[in-house]
């Protein structure tokens, strides 16, 4: 069994993904069971090609499923994604600055 990476998180559950991929390492970024939501990026083998993947999970009816993936299948996937957000992050700390798009 493989367990989160994320010292914080000690309730020990199951991350919520089943074969035939294959968790090779994970770490959970934010977990709130009370909520019903859970959200991980998953180091995993799938058909024998690495990947690492962001996942978020909702709780429905007492069980994780999946709502969102988003993989990253070679260093150039993450890259694009990096230096996008990278160029988004300076406007977070700017007040009163929002701009509409059409």
């Amino acid at each position: 069994m493989i367990f989160d990476e994320n010292t914080a998180i000690t309730d020990n559950e199951k991350l919520p993904i089943g074969a035939p991929l294959t968790v090779l390492r994970y770490k959970t970024i934010k977990k709130s069971s009370s909520l019903g939501w859970w959200s991980a990026v998953v180091l995993l083998e799938d058909h024998g090609k690495k990947l690492v993947c962001f996942y978020r999970w909702h709780k429905k009816k007492g069980e994780w499923k999946r709502d969102k993936k988003l993989p990253f299948r070679n260093a150039s996937d993450w890259v694009l994604f990096r230096t996008a957000i990278e160029e988004f992050i300076p406007s977070l700390d700017e007040p009163g600055k929002q701009t509409l798009q059409g």
